[in-house]
């Protein structure tokens, strides 16, 4: 800490050595150059130019702990993934450059509206926000883009407009936005190639190191002072040079790669008592309805104990509960006297978005994101049966520990289990019998039933003689394959005799039991046939009865399971997963 104030102290003696900019700003457009000139020379480079020095990984990082950006998910090697080479999307460009200005929080309060189509709700008030600022512009279609690539040019006039810059006044336009931006040292122009995320990450990153119009404070320091950021992250973060004494720092805190949570299931246990997790009020899997309550209860491995967290695009979540079947898609969220908390369609006004945050002992903190500000989940006891609610940030909020479920390797991955108790395989990809041109697998386990082999979804079903009661299921996050690789997997089950409970939408917890055997279509026996395709599911190509993976490629085998007949094949056991 006292290191800590002596570099602030540094950097506040080096901010009253810096003269203001100059009063004078050309209110002609077409005088850019003489703008151009004004802002390099007095404001922009007039601090500690370190960013550019940054590469794109070491800037995201920093502004991801400053919380002014999140990753859009979790990397092979267990890390935050940014995707820096992809190109920077218009609905991200606008995200980001609201949470520069510091004024995200407000969002909520303000009101603000925007005429376009084609915003998703979720983001109707960054983009609302945006057109009262004027950075905006309406076209004839109505249409915001939100998808299209976000140009050098408009997220530049975003930059400039954070440091107190109009374009109203005649400051700049959208046309000079960025070369006045290259000008000011915020960032290289390109002529030759599309603005990426990377590039998005390095502007912002010297934005905030930049003075404000008319002042010797840098946006950095104005967002400190409203809270948006404290002084010592600012310090380490974004003001000093030295790598090494940055890390140092990160670490200090507790500053972690893994502060984000992958998708997946998980028990969520209240870390005050030994053994009490979150629970649902339902007296079988199938129990799902509006405003279902939710409570601590000791731990028992039911299925009504688990929970989906599913990270959205703002890099919040949705907590689903495992024991929502039928695609109704239950969230926990906050009834109707704002306190009680309970299950919602996720479509529900009264569904909640979570912030989880991580703590560096390990705990976590679950804040839903209400109409009335932050509230923390916490419960009226820690006993059997007690209810969970919503509490204030000054009330005492329970703090939890998340732990996934499901078979996973050191690096976090779920793994893809061959999904059956014993391994009695009558038929392998491309036989003599009736598999001549399929890459597929039949199979008779012992006990007639066969399971997901990661937590998954149900995304088509056949039924029908033709179709051999086919069913599809997804898995819901990328999956480890036995063959070393990392995507998303689909499989083909076919030939159960009824498939009435296997709607499209219906979720399945890994190692949940759900197909049996059958003789459904053309079949010379009861038996389960296996079709294994990389990727998520696509009904034009993946083609029906043959998979594009060989089943003993794809799935681990439980070191338990009871090998009957492998077929020759070459297994790799759960305990040899990388």
């Amino acid at each position: 800490m006292k290191r800590s104030a002596m570099l602030l102290s540094a950097v506040l003696a080096l901010l009253m050595l810096v003269q203001p900019i100059s009063a004078v700003v050309p209110t002609d457009v077409a005088s850019a150059s003489a703008l151009r000139n004004t802002l390099a020379k007095h404001a922009i480079s007039s601090h500690i130019q370190a960013g550019l020095t940054l590469v794109p990984e070491e800037a995201a990082m920093r502004l991801y702990y400053l919380h002014l950006i999140t990753g859009t998910g979790t990397a092979v090697n267990g890390g935050i993934s940014f995707d820096l080479e992809r190109d920077l999307t218009r609905m991200e460009g606008a995200v980001m450059a609201v949470r520069l200005m510091g004024v995200e929080a407000d969002l909520p309060s303000g009101g603000y509206t925007h005429p376009f189509t084609d915003v998703p709700e979720w983001a109707a008030s960054y983009v609302g926000y945006l057109h009262a600022c004027g950075l905006a512009e309406i076209n004839p279609e109505l249409k915001f883009y939100p998808d299209s690539p976000m140009s050098q040019e408009v997220f530049m006039s975003y930059m400039l407009y954070a440091l107190g810059y109009r374009i109203q006044k005649g400051d700049y336009s959208i046309l000079n936005a960025a070369s006045l931006a290259e000008s000011a040292g915020i960032a290289e122009k390109s002529e030759d190639k599309p603005m990426t995320r990377g590039d998005a990450v390095a502007a912002m990153y010297n934005t905030l190191r930049t003075t404000m119009k008319n002042s010797a404070r840098m946006l950095s320091e104005k967002l400190a002072a409203k809270g948006v950021m404290s002084h010592s992250d600012a310090v380490f973060l974004l003001w000093s040079t030295d790598a090494e004494e940055t890390k140092a720092y990160m670490d200090a805190v507790g500053y972690t790669a893994e502060w984000i949570i992958p998708d997946g299931y998980y028990t969520i246990r209240a870390s005050e008592t030994e053994d009490c997790v979150l629970n649902v009020l339902a007296d079988g899997p199938n129990r799902d309805y509006e405003g279902l309550g939710v409570t601590l209860w000791r731990n028992t491995d039911d299925i009504t104990q688990s929970f989906r967290l599913e990270r959205t695009a703002r890099g919040t979540y949705l907590i689903y509960a495992a024991c929502s079947r039928g695609g109704f898609n239950r969230v926990l969220g906050v009834g109707r006297d704002g306190v009680s908390v309970g299950l919602y369609r996720d479509v529900s006004a009264s569904a909640l978005e979570f912030s989880i945050q991580g703590d560096v002992d390990g705990t976590w903190r679950i804040c839903g994101l209400t109409k009335n500000g932050e509230k923390y989940l916490t419960a009226g006891g820690l006993n059997n049966g007690a209810a969970i609610r919503l509490a204030d940030e000054t009330e005492t909020a329970l703090t939890w520990i998340i732990e996934k479920q499901g078979i996973i390797n050191s690096a976090g991955q779920d793994l893809a289990l061959f999904p059956a108790q014993t391994m009695q395989i009558t038929q392998g990809a491309y036989d003599t019998y009736s598999h001549q041109s399929q890459n597929a697998l039949d199979m008779q386990p012992t006990n007639g039933m066969a399971f997901a082999p990661f937590n998954a979804k149900v995304v088509a079903v056949n039924p029908g003689y033709a179709t051999c009661n086919g069913v599809w299921i997804e898995s819901i996050n990328k999956v480890r394959y036995a063959d070393g690789s990392y995507d998303y997997m689909t499989v083909l089950y076919m030939h159960d005799n009824d498939i009435a409970d296997l709607t499209v939408g219906r979720v399945l917890t890994q190692g949940e039991y759900f197909y049996r055997n059958g003789t459904a279509g053309i079949s010379t026996g009861a038996h389960i046939h296996l079709a294994v395709y990389r990727g998520k599911y696509d009904a034009e190509t993946m083609k029906f009865g043959t998979g594009d993976v060989y089943a003993q490629d794809a799935f681990f085998v439980l070191d338990d399971t009871v090998i009957r007949n492998d077929y020759g094949l070459d297994w790799k056991s759960v305990s040899e997963a990388d």
